[in-house]
């Protein structure tokens, strides 16, 4: 009785102070102004230096720094003119992540229309793709029943042949779409995106005949180091954790306030809330600001492969990634079983409409802990759909005024709920899955191709002889 009672107590001064605290938003501020925080930039750094000063202002317990060597990645120009039938500047293009540099005359070729760039629409120009550019926009086909990634669709064009690769958006608003090709290694062909109004002119060019487009970049990829910032909330006793993470980098295009300076201002959010309950919870809470996201899950996956050796300390992972537009509409599990139950018994408690989704996220910082067995969940914003794509995520729309408080604050709230059963939970939250297990829900879920493609497929041969 007395247990609940301070459940109970507690509960009622998470949710009063998630609506009152000025420092959610204050921190979103402040991370945004130090810009877009890309991998290897001054930006990325600073920010870096900042939340390690906020973990300890916070109050958390073993703040440090886990350093990791990675390849970083720097853009350059770039300029992109379809100069078949007449010439026409495409004002709007950009690098894509890791694209490797043009010669100073460019590339020059034929563009294909893939569409979406689903494996079927990809198969129908199969004898027309070798030596030429694949053109393929940011959507996914109506009914599909996962969002097809975009390094899915860049290394089909790099294993049919392809010269080069243009990745249009499907969202208007001249908005051209950035994102890593490669995990962590420059690429096989050049790539661009585009916007969506750049990319409706070339489809309209090419239903007409042969259009051919010249694209230059000038970029280059060199060693570089990066840091997790690390802090915990120590429990009552020694027990395997729950690891909260969310990633700091973005994108050099704007002020990656969505993705994922939102993320970090609700990881800061919960590590203050609960830190005052430190020797109260029944699971220690780790807080990680992640590193290098955005260069293909390279800092999610250093950080798994380091602490392999703890993998089963971890009882659980939640990462917040890019969840706050329109407040909190459920939690995905990844799939784990006996995660679905223990979330089941969380929201039937808290009288909240949460959805629970087995949906696997296989492009964020989640998957690696996946991969690795280890359950996870991820918050989901309450219009999440596969065919709304990243939104504003990836361009230079992604500023400030996207973020509004009012979503802040209800995720902190709806989370920290969560978060405050979990950490209290009485047994196990959910089991690690094992290799077979873990490849039947894959493919369940259609991830294997995709998985594959992006070469982040698990050795799980190897998996299978230390078990």
């Amino acid at each position: 009785m007395e247990e609940a009672f301070n459940r109970a107590i507690w509960e009622e001064r998470l949710i009063g102070q998630a609506w009152t605290k000025d420092s959610i938003y204050e921190n979103l501020e402040a991370l945004c102004d130090l810009g877009g925080r890309f991998a290897g930039t001054p930006g990325e750094a600073a920010a870096r230096a900042w939340l390690a000063e906020r973990f300890h202002a916070i109050g958390l317990s073993n703040v440090h720094l886990e350093w990791y060597d990675y390849k970083a990645w720097e853009r350059g120009p770039c300029q992109a003119e379809m100069v078949f039938p007449a010439r026409h500047p495409l004002a709007s293009a950009l690098a894509l992540v890791y694209a490797p540099p043009t010669s100073p005359s460019g590339l020059e070729a034929k563009v294909i229309d893939v569409k979406h760039g689903s494996a079927t629409e990809f198969d129908a120009h199969a004898n027309e793709i070798p030596g030429n550019i694949v053109l393929a926009d940011s959507g996914t086909p109506y009914g599909y029943r996962r969002r097809i990634h975009r390094r899915e669709k860049y290394m089909r064009a790099v294993k049919m042949g392809a010269a080069g690769f243009i990745f249009s958006n499907h969202l208007p608003g001249q908005l051209a779409p950035t994102g890593s090709l490669q995990p962590g290694q420059e690429a096989e062909i050049p790539a661009i995106g585009i916007s969506k109004e750049d990319g409706f002119f070339l489809c309209r060019n090419a239903r007409r005949g042969e259009v051919r487009v010249n694209m230059q970049i000038d970029s280059r990829t060199y060693p570089a180091r990066a840091a997790h910032v690390v802090g915990e909330i120590p429990a009552a006793e020694m027990a395997p954790h729950i690891l909260i993470g969310a990633h700091y980098d973005g994108h050099d295009l704007a002020e990656s306030a969505m993705d994922n300076g939102s993320g970090i201002a609700l990881l800061l959010a919960l590590a203050e809330l609960f830190a005052p309950l430190a020797g109260k919870l029944r699971y220690p809470l780790r807080f990680v600001a992640l590193a290098t996201e955005e260069l293909g899950l390279v800092g999610s996956t250093q950080y798994v492969d380091n602490h392999r050796h703890e993998i089963n300390d971890i009882a659980l992972m939640i990462n917040l990634d890019s969840g706050v537009q329109g407040g909190v509409g459920g939690f995905l599990y990844n799939g784990f079983p006996e995660l679905a139950e223990t979330m089941q018994q969380v929201i039937a408690e808290m009288h909240y409409p949460l959805i629970l989704s087995p949906r696997i996220i296989s492009a964020s910082d989640n998957m690696p802990f996946v991969l690795a067995g280890v359950p996870a969940l991820n918050p989901f914003r309450r219009d999440l759909t596969i065919s709304a794509g990243r939104g504003y995520g990836h361009t230079i729309a992604d500023t400030l005024d996207k973020v509004e408080e009012r979503d802040l604050r209800e995720n902190v709230m709806v989370i920290a709920q969560v978060l405050l059963r979990l950490a209290l939970w009485p047994g196990q939250i959910a089991q690690h899955l094992g290799p077979e297990l873990l490849m039947d829900i894959l493919r369940q879920q259609n991830l294997e191709e995709s998985l594959r493609l992006r070469q982040i497929w698990p050795d799980f041969g190897a998996a299978d002889e230390t078990t």
